[in-house]
């Protein structure tokens, strides 16, 4: 179990990364690095321009929108209290935003077992990659003379150099990113919890992710439990023997559960991570350069 004043979590700023952009990233809570169980869960606070390209990525994605409108594919945005799924090996993009905007986002390993690339191993990765090549605009380019792809999409660039082998990527389970609007749904009353109200999104993939927001009543509780996180959106209360407040995060493992108790109404967002035995053996996917070949090409980035 960890659980995690996220207004006390530092807000680290990045300028130079594999997205030539500047992003507070405040991490609230993590897995285990090198596990297939391991995860990311931070918040991003873009400030001014941002661009990707098309592309897709060997692990799943969660984004819940907390302020401002950020685009994700083709003009189509995100804006506050949406909620998206980006399967691994779904394309989406190109992304652009020019304006702030504030972005709960949890990354873990998916259905294909690939699991999730650390922030140490991604960092040690693009410190190497800089000595004999440049990002910019979200594309890796190799300088002249060095081998390899001249032009590689850049978190495929760097996950190929963390692993020192192609990056291999599942076929998806859903054709493309989902997005909920969560405002859009009604709350309903939660069996067996008085005071407590319930939107279900969800529930994706075999590894059974849930997806769902709680909203308590001042005085009532809820119990929380099964692999996942739970955010607090707004709110005030008790979290086992710890307050809780707008941004406190909690993580339970399989066998784990905690408690919330309502001092005053609470929104609380769910977002359940994969059933580890449920994931499968990664070599059971073998696209190699097939793989790479194809993010090239729907990215829009020239082979060379």
């Amino acid at each position: 179990m960890q659980i995690a004043q996220g207004d006390e979590m530092p807000i680290v700023v990045e300028g130079s990364t594999i997205r030539d952009t500047s992003t507070g990233r405040q991490t609230i809570l993590t897995g285990e690095p090198g596990t297939p169980g391991h995860f990311l869960y931070r918040i991003f606070y873009q400030r001014g321009e941002y661009n990707t390209p098309r592309h897709r990525h060997p692990f799943d994605q969660w984004r819940y929108q907390l302020e401002g409108d950020c685009g994700y594919d083709r003009g189509t945005g995100m804006k506050p209290g949406m909620l998206g799924y980006f399967p691994e090996g779904a394309y989406y993009g190109p992304q652009h935003a020019d304006e702030s905007n504030l972005t709960v986002i949890m990354q873990c390993g998916g259905p294909s077992g690939n699991g999730y690339l650390s922030a140490a191993q991604e960092a040690a990765a693009i410190a190497e990659m800089q000595t004999f090549g440049r990002f910019e605009d979200g594309v890796f380019y190799r300088n002249e003379g060095v081998p390899g792809r001249r032009a590689v999409e850049a978190f495929q660039a760097t996950w190929e150099h963390a692993y020192g082998r192609p990056m291999t990527i599942a076929p998806p389970q859903y054709a493309e990113p989902i997005l909920l609007d969560t405002e859009a749904y009604r709350w309903l009353p939660l069996a067996g919890a008085p005071g407590v109200e319930v939107k279900h999104f969800g529930t994706f993939t075999e590894c059974a992710l849930p997806a769902a927001r709680y909203r308590l009543a001042p005085g009532a509780t809820l119990r929380a439990y099964g692999r996942g996180t739970f955010l607090v959106l707004s709110g005030r209360g008790t979290l086992e023997d710890q307050p809780y407040r707008r941004l406190t995060g909690l993580y339970l493992d399989s066998a784990e559960d905690a408690v919330f108790h309502a001092i005053e109404t609470t929104d609380i967002l769910q977002i359940g991570l994969p059933d580890v035995a449920a994931m499968r053996e990664p070599a059971a996917y073998q696209a190699g350069e097939a793989s790479a070949a194809r993010t090239l090409a729907v990215a829009g980035i020239p082979r060379s």
